[in-house]
């Protein structure tokens, strides 16, 4: 069976719904680097996320590590003050020593040029090798961070202690106090940026899915397309025309009533429905019309506006009261140029097409009083 034969094409020409798929794909087309294109900037705000995170962190084991000669409360004495300024000069040149180490690793670096490991990389031999090579540029870079982030601690504490040296023993309290809430604050901020990573992160998912989504909605459409090029001569177009009529009487034109669309191609029917994946029926209380989003929708009859809102599903919705106890559901929609209270016209533009999970879509519903019918028994395809 072919894959358009799976849809009920009615009222349509070859040409129309030819051009409908192919603005269906072109929509999903445009989503999908749109899509990509949210992940690429997402992508670049965690990155700079993460760099805010490392730089709180480092922060925070800094303080941490200056606090804990503090932790008993006990401060210098003079003779400890002695000790303490022997230890300084020796932390000093400790700290110019892991400076300079790190200094001559950047400098080999930068001799080795940008694609040092890349060439690295490319250069291996066999398999393993090349997975050698990347453990260790990984550790190696690793080992890079880790020790900028001790240069940086160690800097730290050796810049607090010298100032510890010039203060009073009250004063010093007081400093050490300070620290201590700037640690708080330090660590509220990276709760946030934890956070705020993690939202980004579900939303870089969410992007994602999306992206994987509409891959195989534009599959399924090419599909369509090439069969249904391959095979035009099994099709019978037919010519759809909007008419006017008099009546409001809806029971009387029962099978002559005006689509709500331009296109009659429908992808679901109404009633029970069975999903191939999960095995699960529902119920379908209108007809899934397959068509390019921002088509025009029209009331299909005079009216009065009575519901436009949202629901879950179904998206935005217009339901449209008519003459004996006649309803009429517009739903799936992008666009929606009425509001309740609205007195409706028959082939109004009332809205325009969404979509749904599904793809591109237009679901629409009749309602005689509290029964729904089939819109297809009522419908003019």
């Amino acid at each position: 069976m072919f894959l358009f034969a799976l849809l009920v094409l009615t009222g349509a020409t070859y040409e129309e719904i030819l051009l409908d798929k192919k603005k269906q794909a072109d929509n999903i087309e445009k989503d999908i680097i749109e899509s990509k294109s949210g992940i690429t900037k997402i992508t670049t705000r965690t990155a700079i996320i993460n760099q805010q995170i490392d730089s709180v962190e480092s922060a925070v084991n800094s303080i941490n590590s200056f606090l804990k000669n503090y932790e008993n409360e006990s401060y210098m004495t003079p003779d400890q003050i002695a000790i303490e300024t022997n230890m300084i000069i020796y932390l000093a040149e400790d700290v110019e020593r892991i400076q300079q180490s790190f200094k001559n690793k950047v400098i080999s670096l930068y001799k080795h040029g940008e694609n040092y490991e890349l060439e690295l990389l490319l250069s291996s031999k066999t398999p393993n090798e090349y997975l050698r090579r990347n453990q260790y540029l990984q550790k190696f870079s690793q080992n890079r961070k880790k020790e900028l982030r001790d240069l940086k601690a160690k800097k730290f504490i050796l810049e607090e202690k010298r100032k510890m040296l010039t203060l009073s023993t009250s004063s010093q309290r007081f400093y050490v106090e300070s620290k201590r809430n700037e640690r708080s604050l330090l660590e509220s901020r990276l709760k946030e940026l934890k956070t705020l990573k993690g939202n980004t992160e579900s939303e870089s998912s969410l992007l994602a899915g999306r992206v994987t989504r509409y891959e195989d909605q534009l599959n399924n459409i090419r599909n369509f397309i090439n069969n249904f090029e391959n095979n035009r001569e099994n099709f019978n177009e037919s010519k759809y025309n909007r008419i006017n009529y008099e009546s409001t009487d809806l029971t009387q034109l029962k099978g002559n009533i005006n689509l709500p669309i331009d296109l009659g191609l429908i992808s679901t029917n109404f009633g029970n429905i069975s999903d191939n994946k999960t095995l699960a029926i529902s119920l379908n209380n209108g007809v899934d019309f397959s068509i390019a989003r921002n088509s025009k929708v029209y009331a299909i009859a005079d009216g009065t506006v009575s519901i436009v809102g949202d629901i879950p599903f179904y998206g935005r919705v217009i339901i449209i009261s008519h003459s004996s106890g006649f309803r009429s559901v517009y739903a799936s929609l992008n666009e929606v140029n009425v509001k309740a209270g609205d007195v409706i016209r028959l082939n109004q533009v009332i809205g325009k097409t969404g979509e749904t999970l599904e793809g591109q879509t237009m679901h629409f519903e009749l309602w005689q009083n509290s029964t729904p019918v089939n819109p297809r028994e009522w419908l003019r395809f």
